[in-house]
C-alpha cells in the first residue's frame, strides 16, 4: 500500500514538473498574430507573392502598421484593426516561415476566413497551393476560397470593416450575406479540394473584387443591362472602396477558365438544390419597357442523367415559389389571368436562362460545376467503367431537356386601388 502511494506521488510530481517545464512553450494571446485572410498573387521576383491580413487590437493598430511597413510589406491605414504583410517566396510554407522571421509575434492561421487567389494566378493553376493549404493543420477546411479580379494584395488592402471593428467578424458577415442574395455561393477549402480530386464535377469558387470609389462615370452604364447579369467589379460603384462578392469563378481541373454572373449563379443554385432566396428583376409581361420584381423563396430541381448513344442526356425539372414585389396604383396582379401570365412568363424567362447556363457550362467551358456526375454514375456497373467513361471530358457532349414550373403566391400584394 505504501509502495502504491509512493508511486502515485512520484507520478503526480513528474506531471507537475513536466507542466512547469513546458509552460514557456505555450503561446498566449499577446504572443500570437491572428491571420484572418491570405492572398496569393504571381510574384515579381519569385514564383509567389503571399499577403497576410493580420487582426490587431485597435489600440495597437498604429504600432502594428509601422511594424508591417518596416518589414517590407504593405499596411492598412492608421486606425484600422488589421494590417497586411506581404512576402515573396516559392511556396506557402516558406512564406509563413519568412513572415514569422520578422514579426514579433507567431503567426496563427486558425481563424483564417478567406483564401484569396488573383485571376492571374488562378489561370496558371492553383492545385499545388490548395493541396498545401489542405495539408496545413492550422488552416481550417471551412476557410472560403475566393478568386479576385484584382490582385489579392489590393483586395486585402481594401478589405476593411465598415460596421464591425473586428476583421474576423467582418469576413464572417461577408460570407453569410451571400445566403440572402444568391448572387454567389460560399465555397470553402474542403468543397474546392473535394471537387478538385473527385470525378463527379468541376471545382468553382467565389468571384470577388474591390468595388471602386464612385467616379464621374457612375450611372453611364448600359441601362438595358439586367441588374442580375453583373459579375464582380461591374456593378454600380460605391461611395468608398469595399469588397464585392458577385458571381462564381469556374475551373477546369485547377485552372480558371470562366465565370458566372449573378443571374447565372442564381440558376446554378436552383439546379444544384442549394438555392436560399433571391429578388430578381425580369421584363414585365404587361409592358415591354418595364420590369417587375419577384421574390423567389423556394426552388427545387429534380435532375436525372441517362446515357444515350454514348452521350449524357440530362433532364432538369425546376419548381419555383415566388411573391410579386412590384405594385402600382392601377395594378391588379391578383387577377387570375394576370397571375397566370406572370407565371408563364417566369417559366419562359428562367427556362431560357437555365438552357443558357447548361450549354455555357458544357459546350463553352466543359465544366460540370453542377455535379451532374453524381446522377450519371448510376448508369455504370463498375467503378472502372465509370472512370473509363471520363465524365469530366464527356460532359461537353451532353444534351439537355429542362422545364420550369413557377407558382405565384398571394402574400404581400395590394389589390387594385382605383375605381
Amino acid at each position: 500500500m505504501k509502495a502504491r502511494n509512493f508511486l502515485i506521488g512520484v507520478l503526480v510530481l513528474v506531471i507537475i514538473g513536466f507542466s512547469i517545464s513546458n509552460s514557456s512553450a505555450i503561446n498566449t494571446i499577446d504572443e500570437l498574430a491572428y491571420v484572418v485572410a491570405i492572398g496569393f498573387d504571381v510574384g515579381d521576383n519569385s514564383d509567389l507573392k503571399i499577403s497576410f491580413q493580420i487582426n490587431m487590437p485597435t489600440s495597437a493598430s498604429s504600432s502594428s502598421s509601422s511594424e508591417g511597413s518596416s518589414s517590407g510589406g504593405s499596411s492598412s491605414e492608421e486606425g484600422s484593426t488589421s494590417v497586411v504583410n506581404t512576402v515573396e517566396c516559392n511556396s506557402f510554407d516558406v512564406g509563413v516561415s519568412l513572415l514569422n522571421s520578422y514579426l514579433s509575434k507567431k503567426v496563427n492561421m486558425a481563424h483564417c476566413k478567406y483564401l484569396i487567389f488573383s485571376e492571374e494566378l488562378a489561370s496558371q493553376g492553383i492545385g499545388d497551393y490548395i493541396y498545401s493549404l489542405k495539408n496545413n493543420v492550422e488552416v481550417r477546411p471551412t476557410a472560403n476560397i475566393l478568386i479576385s479580379k484584382c490582385s489579392a494584395q489590393y483586395f486585402l488592402e481594401n478589405s476593411k470593416p465598415i460596421i464591425d471593428e473586428v476583421a474576423t467578424k467582418y469576413f464572417g458577415l461577408e460570407t453569410s450575406s451571400e445566403k440572402n442574395t444568391s448572387y454567389t455561393e460560399a465555397i470553402n477549402l474542403k468543397d474546392f479540394f473535394c471537387d478538385l480530386s473527385d470525378t463527379f464535377g468541376s471545382p468553382y469558387a467565389i468571384l470577388g473584387s474591390v468595388n471602386e470609389l464612385e467616379s464621374d462615370n457612375v450611372g453611364n452604364s448600359n441601362p438595358t443591362l439586367d441588374d442580375n447579369s453583373y459579375v464582380a467589379k461591374e456593378s454600380e460603384k460605391s461611395s468608398q472602396n469595399n469588397i464585392e462578392n458577385l458571381g462564381l469563378a469556374i475551373f477546369k481541373e485547377d485552372k480558371l477558365v470562366g465565370e458566372l454572373s449573378g443571374l447565372e449563379t442564381i440558376v446554378h443554385l436552383m439546379l444544384c438544390n442549394n438555392f436560399q432566396n433571391a429578388t430578381v428583376n425580369i421584363p414585365s409581361p404587361f409592358n415591354d419597357t418595364d420590369y417587375i420584381s419577384l421574390y423567389i423563396y423556394s426552388a427545387k430541381s429534380k435532375n436525372s442523367v441517362s446515357i444515350v448513344n454514348g452521350s449524357p442526356y440530362i433532364k432538369c425539372d425546376v419548381s419555383l415559389k415566388m411573391r410579386l414585389l412590384t405594385s402600382s396604383e392601377k395594378s391588379n396582379y391578383m387577377d387570375e389571368e394576370n397571375r397566370k401570365l406572370i407565371e408563364d412568363y417566369t417559366n419562359s424567362y428562367f427556362g431560357a436562362h437555365i438552357n443558357n447556363y447548361l450549354y455555357k457550362t458544357s459546350k463553352e467551358l466543359n465544366c460540370d460545376v453542377c455535379t451532374f456526375g453524381q446522377y450519371a454514375v448510376s448508369n455504370f456497373l463498375t467503378w472502372g467503367d465509370w472512370v473509363e467513361y471520363d465524365w469530366l471530358n464527356r460532359y461537353q457532349t451532353s444534351f439537355f431537356n429542362s422545364s420550369v414550373n413557377s407558382k405565384l403566391t398571394s402574400g404581400y400584394l395590394l389589390m387594385e386601388t382605383n375605381s
